[in-house]
């Protein structure tokens, strides 16, 4: 990805570290990156067992040269939004993307780690704010 405009952006690639589900929305705002942490939960059906930590305090402002974000590359697996109000519709096709497939999620673990539209629905939620 050449160039990173502002706006919405499903991330496929992410550090293990940053405790997130695959993929995870993000915001790109004023050269920034943003995300919603997530935090251990007791949830058995969700995998993996996390959930978003809450609201904008809790977001994540990270710089394009962050090293949690160059080293994993994530940058690079960014699919951005076409339009907001239909997360479901852009999320759907990117999960059925096969270089996508391929790509980020071609591991038993890492397909368990799809993200729920309740997760993606409450992370925009959050963005929206910053």
């Amino acid at each position: 990805m050449s160039e990173i405009n502002d706006g919405y952006y499903f991330m496929f690639e992410i550090g293990w570290f940053l405790d997130l589900l695959i993929p995870t929305l993000v915001r790109v705002k004023e050269g920034s990156l943003y995300l919603v942490g997530s935090k251990p939960c007791n949830i058995k059906d969700l995998k993996p067992c996390c959930i978003p930590c809450g609201g904008a305090e809790e977001s994540k402002k990270l710089s394009f040269d962050d090293p949690s974000l160059k080293a994993f590359k994530c940058l690079a697996s960014l699919v951005a939004v076409e339009n907001t109000e239909d997360l479901e519709s852009g999320l759907n096709r990117s999960l059925s993307n096969q270089d996508i497939r391929d790509r980020y999620l071609n591991t038993k673990g890492k397909q368990q780690k799809e993200a729920t539209l309740e997760r993606i629905m409450n992370d925009y939620q959050v963005l929206s704010k910053i």
